[in-house]
């Protein structure tokens, strides 16, 4: 690119030319971190040209106080119900800092001889920086996932050993795996495949619904749109065991039935009447009564999924939890995005988790990028 092809001054460095530039002299970087760079300080050179600010070397600490308002009303913007483009503070403050590590790095390489983003005046429009205890969420880690994913499968090879269990006990373990699979590896929230009592709409994933061969769920989404969400092999396999042991016989029976004694005793009561339940619950399991009579199950609800966690992650003895602390639903979500966001970047969280908005995706892992910021500043101080 020639110089008088961006709008900047002749003799001066255009601000797209200096972002390449950049980028090329941070090869070592994880990919990860150099497409977050590159989306925000690209996003910030729109900006400057918005005002006009076409060279590097014209970047002030006026530019860095607009930028910093800017973020400021996004962060007030995200803290209004129904507004769209807000962010929250830990984000803006991500944002604002890798772009003060752009401007670190054209001050080391000579373009500039100070770093405005540094300058007192240029940061008070931000919003006040984030304690570290607003990051305390819970993502399933990798060691956490496996540990319970482990503990489930075993459970599953043991009920087929000899003697096989009854098949209420191999089937709550059958589909507590497929279960456990779905979550830690698909990204779903728990209420779009999970019971809400409270919502007709939201009865539970359904057989019909989930595509095993294209590796596919079909669910409501949060934003009540029917919608697509990944299937990998990690959570069709299960899934697949579960099925086939299953049998289900309509494709509208529920992926993840109940199998609570006292809600099935209900349903077959509210099928057969209470007199021939009785009967029936005196020889047979409410469990082998439902699948004898082909009576459809409620699907299990999100409390009842949380009692299973519970109780999972008590006897797996998960690792890095505190004495009252469980593997989560929402964490289970938090740990696929995390995943996805080290190993394959922010565009592939964002997609599979279904965030409609990027921002979204950066403020939930805002403490990723700020890691990886930590180790950008570091190489740009060495040997001072």
């Amino acid at each position: 690119m020639q110089p008088g092809d961006s709008g900047a001054t002749p003799g001066k460095t255009p601000l797209k030319d200096a972002l390449e530039e950049c980028l090329e002299t941070k090869g070592r970087l994880s990919p990860n971190y150099r497409e977050n760079f590159e989306r925000v300080v690209g996003s910030w050179i729109d900006f400057c040209h918005r005002r006009n600010v076409e060279a590097l070397e014209d970047v002030t600490e006026r530019t860095m106080a607009a930028f910093a308002g800017h973020l400021a009303r996004r962060v007030e913007a995200g803290q209004s119900d129904g507004v769209d483009g807000g962010i929250a503070a830990s984000t803006a403050w991500t944002y604002y800092d890798y772009v003060s590590a752009f401007l670190s790095w054209a001050v080391k390489w000579d373009y500039l001889t100070e770093n405005p983003a540094e300058k007192a005046r240029a940061r008070e429009p931000m919003p006040a920086r984030p304690s570290s205890g607003e990051y305390n969420r819970q993502f399933w880690q990798s060691e956490q996932r496996q540990t319970v994913v482990d503990y489930v499968r075993r459970r599953v090879d043991s009920a087929y050993r000899h003697p096989i269990a009854p098949k209420p006990v191999l089937h709550k373990r059958l589909r507590d795996r497929a279960l456990v699979a779905t979550l830690a590896y698909t990204g779903v929230r728990g209420g779009e495949i999970l019971n809400d009592p409270t919502d007709d709409r939201r009865a539970g994933l359904r057989w019909k619904d989930v595509d095993l061969e294209d590796g596919r769920l079909r669910i409501l989404g949060k934003n009540q749109q029917v919608e697509d969400a990944q299937l990998p092999t990690q959570a069709a396999r299960p899934l697949r065991r579960w099925k086939d042991a299953l049998e289900p016989t309509a494709s509208d029976w529920p992926v993840f039935p109940s199998m609570h004694v006292p809600t099935l005793s209900r349903k077959i009561a509210a099928e057969l009447g209470p007199k021939e339940r009785s009967k029936r619950v005196s020889t047979s399991h409410h469990w082998a009564v439902v699948l004898d009579e082909e009576i459809e199950p409620p699907s299990i609800t999100t409390e009842g999924v949380r009692s299973i966690l519970k109780r999972l992650t008590d006897a797996a003895d998960v690792p890095g939890l505190g004495e009252d602390e469980y593997l989560t639903l929402h964490g289970a979500r938090r740990g696929v995005g995390e995943k996805l966001y080290r190993e394959r970047g922010h565009a592939a969280a964002q997609r599979t988790l279904r965030h409609a908005d990027p921002s979204t995706t950066s403020e939930m892992y805002a403490h990723i990028e700020a890691s990886e910021l930590a180790d950008d500043v570091s190489e740009v101080f060495n040997g001072e």
